[in-house]
């Protein structure tokens, strides 16, 4: 009401004096320089405030989110560096858009109402049962025309957010491509049979067949057994261990890996769950390396059907052509190629 009864309504148009500071103008106008400029000051003051608050909001979220899902570099735990990025955003926008308030303003608008709309939703949600419901749903109603209004008015705000969406959720994908292939099992434990099972076979040297269980009976465990020796030409005086690793939340990045021994039959084997299959058994291969302080071998049978394919769905779903891509993981992380386990195929 201020604004508007006290502002000449030509001076809010383009090129105007209270255009882009309304209540600036008649702090000015009405209550002297002085005063306008103390008014000046503390309006700065908490825009400053409020892009410090949004900073430290993303610095703490992202750090916290992305990286544990490869949708983003590791270096993004950081602070440092991923503040600087922020400010290097910051500074590229302002610069796009000329530090024009006007041309900011729709996207700004877009991106608190949209902010104010999406949490308006969630409190409805959470009281939608209580005396009060129809009240926070018609809030919520408000929220939504006035944002759908923002948006027919002044369009500009949702395609540069849509352009940073693409640009977050493109980035994030390109991270967790290239990402892929890093060690990423942040830790392995054993339980006691599992030890037990590697004591066993330390002396003569520990050799893993990787196995992809159906029913997990002896004669299934017979016939993997039978056919890993006659394709590697296995003599039966060595000693073998299954390896089974069971397809986790592929959404995980990393995880530590919890390996448990059982016995079925007289075949012994190693058990455990994991976000990506290679990795994991990558990470097992090394543990098993440092514990023992030889060198083991892990036995893989060819995977039939299209590389591409298989390519695809280890990156979406951490499984695929399993060999090739543990061999991968275990160059990347062992620049040595004579201090790295040992990987057949056939």
């Amino acid at each position: 009401m201020v604004t508007t009864i006290l502002i000449p309504p030509h001076e809010f148009l383009s090129g105007g004096k209270a255009n882009g500071r309304a209540l600036a103008y008649p702090a000015h106008a009405r209550l002297g320089d002085g005063f306008g400029t103390l008014y000046d000051v503390s309006t700065i003051a908490i825009l400053w405030f409020a892009g410090a608050s949004a900073m430290a909001g993303l610095l703490n979220l992202v750090p916290r989110h992305l990286p544990p899902y490869g949708m983003a570099p590791e270096w993004a735990r950081a602070t440092r560096p991923l503040t600087l990025v922020f400010t290097g955003i910051a500074i590229a926008v302002t610069v796009a858009f000329d530090a024009d308030v006007d041309a900011q303003g729709g996207a700004y608008a877009t991106g608190v109402l949209f902010l104010m709309t999406s949490a308006a939703f969630a409190v409805t949600l959470g009281n939608r049962r209580t005396r009060w419901g129809p009240l926070y749903w018609l809030m919520t109603a408000l929220f939504v025309y006035t944002t759908a209004a923002n948006v027919v008015e002044r369009p500009e705000g949702v395609r540069i957010a849509s352009l940073f969406i693409l640009g977050i959720v493109g980035g994030s994908l390109v991270s967790r491509a290239l990402r892929s292939t890093e060690l990423r099992i942040q830790g392995v434990r054993l339980d006691e049979t599992a030890e037990r099972f590697l004591d066993e076979d330390a002396t003569g040297g520990v050799r893993l067949i990787a196995h992809r269980p159906d029913k997990r009976g002896v004669a299934e465990y017979e016939r993997k057994e039978l056919q890993a020796r006659q394709d590697h030409s296995l003599d039966h005086e060595e000693s073998v261990v299954f390896l089974e690793v069971d397809q986790g939340d592929a959404s995980d990045f990393g995880a530590e890996l919890d390996v448990r021994g059982h016995r079925v039959g007289w075949h012994r084997i190693l058990r455990c769950e994991s976000p990506t299959v290679p990795n994991a058994i990558a990470a097992l291969l090394l543990d098993v390396r440092d514990r023992t302080g030889r060198m083991p071998d892990a036995y893989f049978g060819w995977t039939e059907g299209n590389p591409i394919t298989y390519l695809l769905r280890y990156l979406a779903l951490g499984e695929g052509d399993t060999a090739p891509m543990t061999r991968e993981v275990l160059r990347r992380a062992v620049e040595n190629q004579h201090e790295r386990p040992r990987i057949h195929v056939g």
